[in-house]
């Protein structure tokens, strides 16, 4: 009989969450300055977050996705000290070295475990494995990096954001990263009929079930969840 994967999943996070400390740690100091500035969490001397997710968020460019050319943290780890091959723990990290960013809907909690859940826009079923995602209201539209270390467990990667309509709208028109102040704020209440809206022009359709190829998509949708305020206060940029 085959083990559930809720209990495969608690043993792959706890093997994600060393893996990636680890490699967090194996970030130069240029890299994780162009990181930080990507997002506006830059003090000129250090990485300046308004809270802890913030901070992941500046850790997942380094150490998955980094901007400027600079080398992932995830491939220096898996250089400095490869795991065992075939084991858990070698899946874990070259699912992290593997794995993609991109927008999804939530659905609320699979009744198998875990998160039902959607590719956005496309609409695709996925059951997603995060054990803090559950308790998001029905609908809520996210981003965040997705690994598969089994064919049938696909989990976060640690950072995950709320997106609103706003945020696509940045998103589909290029709009250049905001340098004015964070007002913290949560999606509105009708945001599902303002970005089922959007997508009823289908070249704004098409245009975003593209973007998530572009380079430096996360960061892109990493910073305009932050200028929209939706990441928190940003020290420095919110009032008070």
């Amino acid at each position: 009989m085959a083990e559930p994967a809720a209990l495969r999943y608690r043993r792959y996070a706890a093997l994600r969450g060393r893996i990636l400390t680890a490699a967090a740690q194996r970030i130069p100091l240029a890299s994780l300055a162009q990181q930080a500035r990507a997002l506006s969490l830059w003090d000129g001397k250090q990485v300046a977050p308004g809270d802890e997710l913030q901070l992941a968020l500046v850790f997942d460019l380094g150490v998955l996705d980094p901007l400027g050319g600079h080398g992932r943290g995830i491939d220096r780890q898996a250089k400095a000290a490869p795991p065992p091959p075939e084991g858990e723990e070698a899946r874990m990290l070259a699912a992290l070295q593997a794995a993609e960013f991109g927008l999804f809907r939530l659905h609320g909690p699979h009744p198998e475990g875990g998160v039902a859940a959607a590719t956005f826009p496309e609409a695709a079923p996925l059951q997603l494995w995060d054990s803090h995602l559950g308790a998001r209201p029905p609908g809520t539209l996210v981003g965040a990096r997705i690994a598969w270390p089994e064919p049938d467990l696909a989990m976060t990667c640690g950072a995950v954001v709320p997106v609103d309509a706003a945020v696509l709208e940045r998103l589909l028109l290029g709009t250049p990263p905001g340098r004015g102040p964070v007002v913290p704020r949560h999606p509105a209440a009708d945001d599902a009929l303002a970005v089922a809206r959007l997508l009823e022009e289908p070249a704004a359709r098409l245009r975003l079930g593209s973007l998530p190829r572009t380079p430096g998509f996360a960061a892109l949708v990493y910073r305009a969840a932050i200028d929209r305020g939706l990441v928190g206060p940003v020290p420095g940029r919110s009032p008070g």
